[in-house]
């Protein structure tokens, strides 16, 4: 844009370019997990698996398609389990390791606030781009990764990830997690101890977090058939300063 408002990083990207809207912060919910039995998989001899986890669920409104995070008190590990969407109402389920209380944050478009307090941007066309009084979406790292690399069908020994952990130095959130996932459910009644729930699970405890391949469910597989695909994964860290 040639004229209007602008507001940069001070590396000099674009924080506000007058056009464009910004997601901020429009609710925080939280809950504590329980117990449930979950519908899992159903395999090739149509049998309908189960496992039991610590769900969390939560429901929200958006009138935009929103961005959410998590966080999990005491660092307990958490593995989006499943996301819908009615109209403009949301749902979002969340599994966790142990019981524990989870805290949601859903960034999208923010509504013109009546206090009209503080410093407002809006388009030319009267849209509101971003409000100085609610805390924005930021994103200070993107991390993936690749339990089994490449892509493609394979027959392979079942893959074995070591923790890994990163402090960012500030209060943090996940967001945009796809995890890696292998749910298993066997033909074979004599190998039913190998009937997983294997993802990939983030616990933040402050600015530290940390990921891993966890069984949630079942035994020690000998091996995994699978897309290679089912083993990547990708999580964004928010920036939660002012918000945690």
């Amino acid at each position: 844009m040639s004229v209007g408002f602008q507001a940069f990083t001070d590396s000099g990207l674009f924080q506000i370019d007058g056009s464009t809207p910004n997601y901020q912060l429009t609710a925080s919910l939280s809950a504590v997990s329980q117990q449930t039995n979950i519908p899992t998989v159903i395999n090739n001899a149509s049998i309908q698996y189960t496992g039991t986890f610590w769900l969390c669920s939560f429901t929200f409104r958006s009138d935009q398609p929103p961005l959410w995070a998590f966080t999990a008190d005491s660092g307990i590990m958490v593995t989006p389990w499943d996301f819908k969407r009615d109209g403009n109402l949301y749902t979002v389920r969340l599994i966790t390791a142990a019981q524990t209380t989870v805290h949601l944050f859903v960034y999208s478009r923010v509504p013109v606030p009546s206090s009209r307090f503080g410093l407002q941007v809006f388009s030319p066309n009267g849209t509101l781009i971003a409000d100085a009084s609610q805390p924005f979406c930021k994103i200070l790292d993107v991390v993936s990764g690749q339990y089994l690399p490449d892509y493609g069908w394979t027959v392979t020994r079942f893959p074995q990830g070591a923790a890994q952990t990163y402090d960012y130095g500030r209060p943090v959130a996940i967001g945009c997690m796809w995890p890696a996932h292998y749910i298993s459910g066997s033909t074979n009644s004599n190998q039913r101890l190998w009937d997983i729930a294997e993802m990939s699970a983030v616990g933040v405890s402050g600015g530290v977090v940390t990921w891993e391949l966890h069984r949630y469910n079942g035994g020690n597989p000998p091996n995994i058939t699978c897309y290679r695909e089912c083993m990547h994964y990708r999580f964004m860290v928010l920036d939660m300063t002012g918000v945690l």
